[in-house]
């Protein structure tokens, strides 16, 4: 019975160890700037684990908040090493490339670039994905992403810088492997006892 519950506890720390991420983020929280919206204005949704990941950005309520010709033009990325991934699958409203610079406060190792070639950017109702391909596994850190919203009025001081606005959300996918890990464990802890008993 040892032996088991040994094996389930390396089976679970390994799989902790992949650093699995399953979440979705709400924007508004000013990090740098002058201008704070009145509430959220874009999800950015991301899964994967190791050195793959999927994103999906959607962009709502810019108009509103902002100004008609605000758009976001750049993800900023906090991960825990200097690597760059590969962008493909690309579906949406606008392009995504790599970009240098580190975004605010230079806590950022990379970002996305969501504008392009003839004025294309993510506008006010349009949504984006794709997959980031990195050359190693990754883990994401501090404030993960930071979103740069451009075209802003003078009055809002033409551009800002947003975090998520909560605590991350769980998907269900994040929820149910952490349910049937503590199933699984209070499954050899009652047999245990049984044999024990």
């Amino acid at each position: 019975m040892k032996r088991t519950l040994k094996a389930l506890i390396l089976s679970l720390s390994m799989l902790a160890s992949t650093s699995a991420l399953a979440t979705t983020e709400q924007y508004g929280t000013l990090l740098s700037g002058s201008f704070q919206p009145t509430k959220s204005f874009a999800s950015l949704s991301v899964t994967g684990s190791g050195s793959v990941y999927n994103f999906t950005l959607n962009a709502f309520g810019l108009n509103s908040l902002f100004t008609k010709d605000a758009f976001i033009g750049v993800i900023a990325v906090d991960i825990n090493a200097k690597l760059k991934p590969v962008i493909s699958n690309v579906t949406g409203g606008s392009p995504v490339s790599i970009g240098n610079g580190k975004g605010p406060k230079g806590a950022f190792e990379f970002r996305f670039d969501l504008s392009g070639s003839m004025g294309t950017r993510l506008t006010d109702g349009e949504s984006v994905s794709w997959t980031a391909t990195f050359a190693k596994p990754v883990t994401f850190e501090g404030e993960q992403f930071a979103l740069h919203v451009q075209g802003l009025t003078n009055a809002q001081g033409r551009s800002g810088w947003y975090v998520n606005s909560a605590s991350p959300v769980p998907e269900p996918e994040t929820l149910g492997m952490l349910l049937s890990g503590l199933g699984l464990i209070g499954f050899v802890a009652s047999r245990k006892k049984k044999t024990n008993a």
